[in-house]
Protein backbone atom coordinates (compact mmCIF):
# COMPACT_ATOMS: atom_id res chain seq x y z
CA UNK A 1 0.00 0.00 0.00
CA UNK A 2 2.80 2.28 1.46
CA UNK A 3 4.86 1.80 -2.44
CA UNK A 4 1.70 2.35 -4.61
CA UNK A 5 0.57 5.71 -2.62
CA UNK A 6 4.81 7.00 -3.45
CA UNK A 7 4.36 6.02 -6.55
CA UNK A 8 1.59 7.76 -7.27
CA UNK A 9 2.72 10.84 -5.28
CA UNK A 10 6.15 10.75 -7.62
CA UNK A 11 4.72 10.25 -10.87
CA UNK A 12 2.03 13.20 -9.90
CA UNK A 13 5.28 15.19 -8.67
CA UNK A 14 6.36 14.45 -11.88
CA UNK A 15 3.43 16.37 -13.44
CA UNK A 16 3.57 19.27 -12.44
CA UNK A 17 4.88 23.05 -13.53
CA UNK A 18 7.63 24.79 -11.54
CA UNK A 19 5.28 26.82 -9.56
CA UNK A 20 2.97 23.79 -8.41
CA UNK A 21 6.18 22.12 -7.13
CA UNK A 22 6.79 25.29 -5.00
CA UNK A 23 3.41 25.56 -3.82
CA UNK A 24 3.28 21.71 -2.83
CA UNK A 25 6.53 22.23 -1.58
CA UNK A 26 5.04 24.58 0.98
CA UNK A 27 2.58 22.63 1.94
CA UNK A 28 4.20 20.03 2.83
CA UNK A 29 6.71 21.85 5.08
CA UNK A 30 3.81 23.73 6.71
CA UNK A 31 1.86 19.92 7.54
CA UNK A 32 5.49 18.38 8.55
CA UNK A 33 5.90 21.18 10.95
CA UNK A 34 2.43 21.88 12.06
CA UNK A 35 0.58 18.49 11.73
CA UNK A 36 -3.09 19.00 11.99
CA UNK A 37 -4.48 18.32 15.53
CA UNK A 38 -5.88 15.12 16.54
CA UNK A 39 -9.94 14.92 16.81
CA UNK A 40 -10.04 12.13 18.99
CA UNK A 41 -10.84 12.74 23.07
CA UNK A 42 -8.37 9.27 23.18
CA UNK A 43 -5.16 11.57 22.37
CA UNK A 44 -6.13 14.33 25.09
CA UNK A 45 -3.35 13.17 28.16
CA UNK A 46 -5.47 15.26 30.44
CA UNK A 47 -8.59 13.45 28.92
CA UNK A 48 -7.18 9.82 29.03
CA UNK A 49 -5.64 10.60 32.47
CA UNK A 50 -8.95 11.53 33.70
CA UNK A 51 -10.99 8.96 32.45
CA UNK A 52 -8.53 6.09 34.17
CA UNK A 53 -8.70 7.84 37.81
CA UNK A 54 -12.54 7.70 37.32
CA UNK A 55 -12.00 4.18 36.32
CA UNK A 56 -9.49 3.37 39.00
CA UNK A 57 -11.77 5.09 41.68
CA UNK A 58 -15.19 2.74 40.38
CA UNK A 59 -12.86 -0.38 40.35
CA UNK A 60 -11.39 -0.27 43.78
CA UNK A 61 -15.18 0.61 44.74
CA UNK A 62 -15.97 3.96 44.61
CA UNK A 63 -19.64 5.21 44.68
CA UNK A 64 -21.19 5.98 41.02
CA UNK A 65 -25.02 7.20 40.93
CA UNK A 66 -27.94 6.72 38.20
CA UNK A 67 -28.37 9.40 35.45
CA UNK A 68 -31.77 9.96 37.44
CA UNK A 69 -29.56 10.69 40.57
CA UNK A 70 -27.35 13.16 38.76
CA UNK A 71 -30.82 14.47 36.83
CA UNK A 72 -31.90 15.21 40.36
CA UNK A 73 -28.75 16.57 41.80
CA UNK A 74 -28.69 19.21 38.59
CA UNK A 75 -32.05 20.42 39.25
CA UNK A 76 -31.63 20.64 42.88
CA UNK A 77 -28.67 22.81 42.45
CA UNK A 78 -30.15 24.50 40.15
CA UNK A 79 -33.05 25.54 41.76
CA UNK A 80 -31.16 26.65 44.49
CA UNK A 81 -29.07 29.11 42.00
CA UNK A 82 -32.72 29.84 40.86
CA UNK A 83 -32.41 29.25 37.62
Amino acid sequence: MSQTIDYRLLDAIGKLNAKQKKELLAYVDTFLHHPLPSKSKWDDEGFVTEMEKRLNYYESGGQMITAEQSTRRIKEILDKAGK
